[in-house]
């Protein structure tokens, strides 16, 4: 009976330990799976927080790169007023870029270039108006005779100047002072070899006296082009240039043209 009861408790022990052992193991076998499990689910939130840097990182480069064309626009326009500067120099007018400003924050970028562009544009219109308008000095020389009341030189008697006399050296080049048409180029009694080129605004130019003329009727001419010569051809003393601006067909003193602050510095 001791022996039977012993044996039945042994292997009631054998059997406790073993399921014990099979838990033991089972439990260990689920704490590996969950400890994988978890790796897993880091794992892929580190994949998710590579991806999501990546765009940071795209968002960032595409921020610099606008900031770039935003800074490559305000240096053309920077460009075109110090060429606006050069060109006007002489005539007292100056555009200054503004230092500093009004601070626009970051959020607010796209503000800014909206505003760079409509500089820009504004730019462009200046520079565009700069040209059409008649501006600038035809010819190199000095003022012989102003735009006026004067002492006619035949016959000495007072009579009206419609322009100015600029002193030139033979052939010296004569220049358009502004974009436009030519309307006639040709002989003109009293001005000779003549040119006179239609602008816009209602503004026509005359060059007077010329040895020779290098443009045709109806040529469209850009300021600067070199419209003839100078010379002494028509009713003249010498060689010069006369230089004569209407607008609507009313004579204006080129001088206020030549040097918008009425100096001379030929």
């Amino acid at each position: 009976m001791i022996k039977g009861d012993f044996v039945k408790y042994y292997i009631i022990g054998l059997t406790l330990v073993s399921l014990t052992a099979l838990f033991l193991s089972l439990n260990s076998s689920g704490d590996v799976k969950k400890l994988k499990r978890e790796i897993s689910q880091k794992e892929q939130k580190i994949q998710t927080l590579k991806e999501e840097l990546k765009k940071k990182d795209k968002e960032i480069q595409k921020l610099a790169q606008e900031r770039e064309i935003l800074l490559q626009k305000l240096k053309t326009i920077e460009e075109k007023i110090k060429k606006a500067n050069k060109t006007l120099k002489r005539k007292g007018i100056k555009i200054r870029l503004p230092q500093g400003g009004k601070f626009i924050p970051a959020s607010e970028g796209e503000k800014l270039q909206l505003y760079a562009d409509s500089l820009t544009k504004n730019m462009d219109k200046l520079l565009k108006v700069m040209s059409d308008v008649p501006i600038g000095v035809p010819l190199y020389g000095r003022i012989t005779s102003r735009f006026g009341y004067r002492k006619d030189p035949f016959n000495g008697k007072r009579a009206f100047h419609s322009g100015l006399d600029l002193k030139a050296r033979y052939k010296q080049p004569v220049f358009a002072t502004a974009n436009g048409v030519v309307e006639f180029a040709g002989w003109s009694p009293g001005y000779g070899k003549l040119v006179i080129i239609r602008h816009k605004y209602g503004y026509k130019t005359y060059y007077g006296h010329l040895s020779k003329i290098r443009v045709k009727k109806g040529r469209w001419v850009k300021a600067g082009t070199v419209i003839g010569y100078a010379g002494s051809t028509g009713r003249s003393t010498g060689v010069h240039l006369h230089y004569e601006i209407r607008r609507y067909g009313k004579l204006i003193n080129p001088l206020r043209f030549l040097y918008l602050n009425r100096t001379n510095s030929f």
